[in-house]
């Protein structure tokens, strides 16, 4: 089940800069916090030295409004930033990234996206373009990449997740309330670069391996939330590891060389710029054996737990 969810973790954990769904907006649907505990709160980390802290907290992109999360350590650390640094700016602007997503993910003349797929598995993309409601003409005009962002997007919308509702996009709000400084790790160009770069046999597998059953990607979308609330970085780390296990290119591309560049910049940041600076990233990017964290440590930075 795991191993055919590529494209909604990469949406849902891994790339902020999730394609704009052509369909539905978001459907009503109970928070992910009903029935979990965030007693403990999503975990959060710290690395210092004589005139600088950064915090490492891992984020969920897109979440039911209302989703509790920032519990006090979260917030306090927050709090005493002077500047937010995220994976990416402006996904939530339209102006921002329709020029972008229309340059790199439509190309003319391509085929149906129906016949980008295996004849057994088009019953399936059927039926998945069916349940999140997106017009077949916009999925065709599509990069196969965008089309199977787009989709998995769609469909993680309709059991109620959306960007607005994403840690990001509340935790820029807090920042422009108080006036911090908002900085970027990647461009947005770079981001979606990482899937429109992928060979197209390998777009195809991707989109392919999207075609679950919306049950199975219900399920293991909630356990991932309820882990993700209670701190639980090992299961976060299970859940992807078992995900990019069969992709080891994805893997590399999304996760580790994207991870040991962000380990260099914040090496780079605690050598020249005093300060104190919130980072938030995915959190599939801050679990696992080659988390930031453990390219730090690589580093020998001291990474510290603080909750």
């Amino acid at each position: 089940m795991i191993s055919r969810l590529k494209a909604a973790l990469g949406a849902f954990m891994l790339i902020a800069c999730t394609a704009q769904s052509p369909g539905k907006a978001q459907e009503e649907a109970p928070p992910a916090s009903a029935g979990a505990s965030v007693a403990k709160g999503p975990a959060l980390w710290a690395v210092k030295d004589a005139d600088t802290t950064i915090y490492l907290f891992g984020t969920i992109h897109m979440l039911p409004e209302g989703t509790e999360w920032l519990v006090p350590p979260i917030a306090k650390a927050f709090d005493a930033a002077d500047t937010l640094v995220l994976e990416v700016l402006g996904t939530t602007d339209p102006k921002v990234t329709t020029p972008i997503i229309l340059k790199m993910g439509y190309t003319p003349g391509l085929p149906p996206l129906a016949e980008r797929v295996p004849a057994d598995e088009r019953d399936e993309l059927a039926a998945a373009i069916t349940h999140a409601g997106v017009p077949p003409q916009a999925l065709d005009a599509m990069e196969t990449w965008l089309a199977s962002m787009s989709l998995s997007t769609a469909r993680i919308q309709k059991l109620g997740y959306g960007i607005e509702g994403g840690v990001e996009y509340q935790l820029s709000a807090r920042a422009t309330a108080q006036r911090k400084r908002i900085e970027a790790l990647e461009t947005m160009t770079e981001q979606l670069g990482f899937f429109d770069t992928l060979p197209e046999a390998e777009q195809r597998a991707l989109l392919v391996n999207s075609l679950d059953d919306i049950d199975e990607i219900d399920t293991v979308i909630k356990n991932a939330v309820k882990s993700w609330q209670a701190g639980d970085v090992d299961a976060v780390a299970a859940l992807l590891e078992d995900d990019t296990r069969d992709s080891p290119g994805l893997a590399k591309r999304l996760l580790t060389d994207r991870n040991l560049n962000w380990a260099n910049w914040i090496e780079k940041r605690l050598e020249t710029t005093p300060g104190t600076v919130f980072i938030a990233v995915g959190s599939g990017h801050l679990a696992g054996k080659d988390s930031v964290q453990s390219m730090l440590e690589a580093k020998g930075l001291k990474v510290e737990r603080l909750n």
